[in-house]
């Protein structure tokens, strides 16, 4: 339940700065498969968004979800007045790329912005996405992805 409020959000704020779908063709989509890490660590769970760098209008939402051990495999949406379709991979391009924690979706302010952009190339490829060790001042409340927090539950089921 977590995964699906995290990516609904994920999908509402990239629609927001995308911009309206125009029913144009999906563009070629290369495989983008990677690890997100924290102070050396892979962070456990949670989900990323890819946003074009600069912003495009596409209207097409770039994100994933991040396994608890890291990982992850971009995929690619467009929402139409018919449906909407997922497609696996990632136009070619350069990204910002957007980490959101796993949380109850109670929370705001908690996503983190990782320093470098991510290239996706034609043929795709493999990213290692890096946080910051530390959170932004003024990031919302105690996160349930870092040991220090009292949050923190190494066993968490999502």
């Amino acid at each position: 339940m977590h995964r699906k409020l995290l990516l609904a959000a994920a999908w509402l704020a990239a629609a927001g700065l995308a911009g309206c779908g125009s029913g144009e063709a999906i563009p070629d989509l290369h495989p983008v498969t990677g690890t997100i890490t924290r102070d050396g660590k892979p962070v456990a769970g949670g989900g990323i968004i890819l946003i074009p760098d600069p912003p495009n209008g596409s209207g097409l939402v770039v994100n994933a979800s991040v396994g608890k051990d890291g990982t992850f495999t971009v995929q690619t949406s467009r929402t139409t007045a018919k449906a909407t379709e997922i497609h696996p991979g990632a136009p070619a391009g350069t990204y910002k790329v957007v980490y959101h924690p796993p949380s109850d979706g109670q929370k705001t302010g908690l996503e983190v912005t990782a320093a470098d952009r991510l290239t996706v190339q034609p043929g795709g490829g493999t990213a290692n996405v890096v946080l910051p060790a530390a959170v932004p001042a003024g990031k919302g409340e105690d996160r349930d992805d870092d040991p220090k927090s009292p949050r923190f539950d190494p066993n968490r089921k999502d």
